[in-house]
């Protein structure tokens, strides 16, 4: 009988143990290894959008890149169409030098050249075609007469220039002497006036003379009010003048 209650409490036990067993195993299949991590709904980023927002930073990156060529290339041929353009105008102005010193050498005088066995008697100006008459007070410089006077710079001038008797052998100052220089083209312009030969003016017609006192270098000039004395600009037709050897008659051109 005893053997008997000892078999039931065994089998009871082991019974307990089983029931243990299984009791763990379904713990660990629900809750230990089996369930999926979740994704963040916010990390769940659009590839295909993000290629195409590279992809169209690439092409605005390449354009722009490309605009920048095309304006410095742009920048450069201008560039180089200036610097043409200059070098022309130096070829042809070297070429037309070259051609007066040939002239020069073979005797021959060049367009407009004044004859240099001559004194100027006569200048006429370009802008109005007033005759003045000149004479030489030596080989470098000639006095301007108006009216039976002279030009005066300075000297006894209350202002910087004036009519005054003109000075007579026995005495004489630089104040009523003018010295000459013949202008036969832009080049010769741009030298006398010590600036870039791009400056000098298209429409100037050569030969001209310019005539400037010896007290301070400004050029004669003549406008509607008379004649004065005022800085030189070769590009101003009141300061360009046409001469003659010869009195009172039409003057060379």
């Amino acid at each position: 009988m005893i053997d008997y209650i000892y078999l039931i409490l065994i089998l009871i036990l082991i019974g307990f143990i089983v029931f243990l067993i299984y009791l763990s195993y379904e713990y660990r299949v629900k809750e230990g290894f089996t369930s999926n991590p979740t994704i963040n709904p916010s990390l769940n980023y659009n590839i295909t959008e993000l290629i195409n927002q590279s992809r169209i930073f690439n092409n605005n990156y390449i354009n722009t890149i490309n605009d920048a060529a095309n304006i410095q290339s742009s920048k450069d041929n201008i560039a180089l169409l200036e610097i043409l353009k200059k070098s022309k105008t130096d070829l042809t102005n070297s070429q037309q030098i070259v051609e007066l010193q040939n002239k020069l050498k073979n005797g021959t005088p060049p367009p407009g050249a004044f004859p240099v066995d001559k004194l100027i008697s006569t200048i006429k100006s370009k802008y109005n075609s007033q005759y003045l008459s000149t004479f030489a007070n030596d080989s470098a410089s000639y006095g301007v007469l108006v009216n039976d006077k002279c030009m005066t710079v300075n000297g006894l001038c209350k202002d910087d220039f004036c009519l005054l008797d003109c000075q007579n052998s026995l005495y004489s100052s630089d104040s009523q002497k003018f010295t000459t220089k013949r202008i036969y083209s832009a080049f010769d312009a741009s030298t006398a006036m010590n600036v870039p030969i791009n400056s000098i003016s298209s429409t100037n017609v050569y030969p001209y003379n310019i005539f400037s006192s010896v007290i301070n270098n400004k050029c004669l000039t003549i406008g509607d009010y008379g004649l004065t004395v005022e800085k030189c600009n070769l590009n101003n037709i009141k300061q360009q003048w046409q001469i003659s050897p010869d009195e009172n008659i039409c003057v060379l051109k």
